[in-house]
């Protein structure tokens, strides 16, 4: 579960948000949608380090996200694909099982699933720093179904991914949600996010936020976006 409270965020005299409120729930996938530029990553900056929030809170399962213990009840993807360039993927993976208290029996069984499954396990053993764009991004992946934490925070997480991965990760994301767990992750593509999200945070063109719930069809969410967003 995820509570923000009057969140705001400035850069210099721009106003990014104003005093945003909003609760997200466990058992719930949500997509924050709005074009290129608008602050989707700010939002989820804000919501993961919350030392760039100039006022507010964020509450993470009960957690003021201020307080260290709260790091141990998210995982996050940002949006950069360079991190940990001299690990090697299986080092990386590693470190994040014993990051989050994983035992290690159970976790090398999960990890060798799931680099199967990207079709990553024969890469482990080499550098991240030598992955393609879309190996790093299917790393990071893993390492966020390895750390078993309750709330998944995720930016532009099918970006530079195959279609057949893209397939795999839909299926994993519903898998885990089913587990009671809550995943945000951040789009900017209507195509993907159809008939898969339980809900839509849009945020339109005034910064403002509108939570649409259980989009029925692409036609619905495609007016909604046009509608706040354009």
């Amino acid at each position: 579960m995820i509570k923000i409270n009057e969140l705001t965020k400035k850069y210099g005299d721009k106003i990014i948000f104003e005093k945003v409120s909003g609760l997200l729930e466990n058992r719930n996938i949500y997509a924050l949608v709005g074009t290129n530029g608008i602050g989707k990553t700010t939002m989820l900056n804000a919501i993961t380090q919350p030392a760039s929030m100039d006022e507010g809170t964020v509450e993470i399962d009960g957690i003021d996200s201020r307080l260290f213990q709260a790091k141990q009840n998210f995982f996050y993807v940002s949006d950069s694909k360079e991190m940990f360039l001299n690990l090697t993927g299986y080092e990386y993976l590693r470190f994040v099982t014993r990051l989050y208290h994983r035992r290690i029996e159970e976790m090398e069984e999960k990890l060798k699933e799931l680099s199967i499954t990207f079709k990553l396990d024969h890469s482990l053993n080499e550098c991240i720093g030598n992955y393609s764009l879309g190996m790093k991004q299917k790393v990071y992946l893993i390492a966020a179904f390895l750390s078993g934490t309750r709330n998944l925070i995720l930016d532009e997480p099918f970006n530079v991914l195959d279609p057949e991965s893209i397939v795999v990760l839909k299926k994993l994301l519903i898998e885990y949600k089913d587990k009671g767990k809550l995943i945000l992750f951040s789009s900017h593509n209507l195509d993907l996010i159809a008939n898969f999200c339980d809900s839509i945070v849009f945020i339109d063109k005034e910064r403002k936020i509108y939570l649409c719930k259980n989009p029925q069809d692409y036609t619905q969410l495609e007016n909604i976006f046009f509608q706040k967003c354009v």
